[in-house]
């Protein structure tokens, strides 16, 4: 699910205060670190779109598929998220 925009600039506001505390951490000014993470999390937030997306086309391909939100299709969802993760990113 994407965040919304408001959710990003909360969560960007939230991490660099955080930052800001962190002993030895040096930011540059809020004007140009703003941007940087609201980038990644934009980024983030489509790689995650993508992975369900794959995993829910996965999912539907079953011959017995389970009903969303069971207890079954929990677990096969996250076992499915996890083989999608691993090919993605060799971890």
């Amino acid at each position: 699910m994407r965040m919304s925009r408001e959710r990003m600039f909360y969560l960007a506001e939230q991490m660099m205060k955080e930052l800001a505390q962190v002993p030895g951490v040096v930011t540059r000014a809020p004007d140009d670190l703003r941007p940087e993470i609201i980038r990644v999390l934009s980024e983030e937030s489509r790689i995650e779109e993508t992975i369900d997306t794959e995993v829910r086309k996965t999912l539907g391909t079953y011959a017995r598929p389970a009903p969303e939100g069971s207890r079954e299709w929990e677990i096969l969802y996250q076992k499915t998220r996890e083989e999608v993760l691993k090919r993605r990113f060799r971890l």
